[in-house]
């Protein structure tokens, strides 16, 4: 009954923010000069990064919104790349897991910092070795090298 209730709660909190973006959507439109995509220009908008990153919280990867969740507010906008720079990388080596990291209760400003103050997102943590083996230390995480890393490759 309680997921039951969150999920309502969610439910509720989605249309509201619906509603709110079709109004500021109503009123704003974006130019076509607009180099990268601006969370912070979006940031009224008050959604969950889920919203529009649906894989973050179930996927290995997050992923970038579908034209159709940005066709919300910008309709005739065409299928063209959405504006943006990809800011976290990591080595080909390097296996991460966003849905593991949701599941142990991380957050994304965890990693990502508060991206709704950012005009253009910036590095708020690093994606080296020692800052990920830092965290898993303050939280208690494994350090164990198969986490991250698939070995014998």
């Amino acid at each position: 009954m309680d997921r039951l209730n969150r999920l309502r709660d969610r439910l509720k909190t989605m249309r509201a923010g619906l509603v709110f973006l079709l109004l500021i959507c109503a009123t704003r439109t974006v130019s076509a000069a607009d180099p990268v995509f601006s969370h912070q220009r979006h940031a009224g908008v008050n959604l969950s990064c889920t919203f529009c990153h649906k894989g973050a919280a179930e996927k290995e990867r997050a992923g970038f919104p579908a034209w159709a969740t940005c066709r919300t507010c910008h309709p005739g906008k065409g299928e063209t790349a959405i504006p943006s720079e990809r800011i976290y990388r990591l080595p080909d080596f390097v296996f991460f897991s966003h849905a593991r990291h949701a599941a142990a209760k991380a957050v994304c400003t965890d990693c990502h910092g508060e991206v709704k103050t950012q005009a253009r997102i910036t590095l708020h943590r690093s994606t080296k070795m020692a800052a990920c083996v830092d965290c898993h230390k303050e939280r208690q995480a494994t350090q164990a090298c198969t986490a991250c890393h698939e070995l014998g490759q």
